[in-house]
């Protein structure tokens, strides 16, 4: 696997681009789990929608989806200069700035849009930023990975007690920590609220880094341009309510800027993960319903 990516690494990014669109292709031919949790989520996001038009949205997601698999040797593989020479464009980055410059924590949400990679690869170029992974099942890779995003700027930590432990003590040193806003957390360590009209459970970890530490947050993600001509950054402000005591509304308030950024290209979200999977009580699953395997 690591030899995969090291290869796609030595690839340019429109020749990754185009190993990812085939990808795409393949998991849109076949019934394939991506296809399907695909198909559901949009459904369920876009209910105004015709079937056709669903179907147009499942297979541009999937070519995107598959751009950002195919795009993970250029990230992980490119000197952080060449990665910094894809960016064309960065929408409102003062925002990152201003906050940056400043003695207070920033909490820097990244969700699953475009290439969520190369943000920490800019950010890293304009301030110290620490951001937290899941490690993989397989430890070789997961090192080999921690390695890799860290030598193209980002500090790492895992998602262990003390990973958390670890964030809480930088965003109250006043650092910048990033986040990724919309997996799926176990129920314990989460709220209901609304994404896009869906009951979604929701991560209450950075309500909690806010309260205790009086970060500011700030929402950033990387929009895939067309035809391998890079990619623009944008940055979008947390509206007041992210501040809000009441973890439901943070996380209501927090959900709603994810779909602001969606809204820029939604064919580059995520929609390959389940991430209505866990319903309030009484309401069923909507993968299961929908027969997704």
């Amino acid at each position: 696997m690591i030899g995969v990516v090291r290869l796609m690494g030595l690839a340019s990014l429109a020749t990754a681009q185009r190993v990812g669109r085939g990808l795409g292709a393949f998991l849109w031919l076949r019934r394939t789990r991506s296809r399907e949790v695909a198909r559901t989520n949009l459904a369920l996001c876009y209910p105004d929608k015709t079937a056709a038009e669903i179907n147009a949205m499942v297979h541009d997601t999937l070519l995107q989806n598959g751009m950002t698999g195919a795009e993970m040797g250029v990230m992980w593989g490119y000197e952080p200069e060449q990665l910094l020479g894809l960016i064309r464009a960065v929408h409102h980055g003062e925002l990152l700035d201003d906050l940056a410059s400043g003695d207070t924590g920033v909490l820097l949400m990244v969700p699953h849009l475009g290439n969520w990679e190369i943000i920490s690869t800019y950010v890293a170029s304009r301030c110290q930023v620490t951001a937290m992974y899941r490690p993989a099942k397989m430890k070789v890779f997961s090192d080999w990975m921690v390695r890799r995003r860290e030598a193209v700027g980002a500090n790492m930590v895992p998602t262990t007690g003390a990973g958390v432990k670890e964030l809480f003590r930088l965003l109250n040193e006043g650092r910048v920590v990033g986040f990724l806003p919309d997996q799926e957390p176990k129920r314990e360590r989460g709220v209901f609220a609304d994404f896009m009209g869906v009951p979604t459970l929701t991560p209450v970890l950075p309500h909690q880094m806010i309260q205790e530490t009086g970060a500011r947050v700030i929402y950033a993600f990387a929009e895939r341009l067309p035809d391998a001509k890079g990619f623009d950054l944008h940055f979008i402000a947390a509206e007041e309510a992210q501040y809000d005591p009441d973890p439901v509304v943070a996380a209501a308030a927090m959900n709603k800027a994810i779909e602001q950024c969606v809204a820029t290209c939604p064919e580059q979200y995520q929609w390959t993960y389940k991430r209505f999977k866990r319903q309030p009580e009484g309401k069923r699953n909507p993968y299961k319903a929908a027969g997704v395997p």
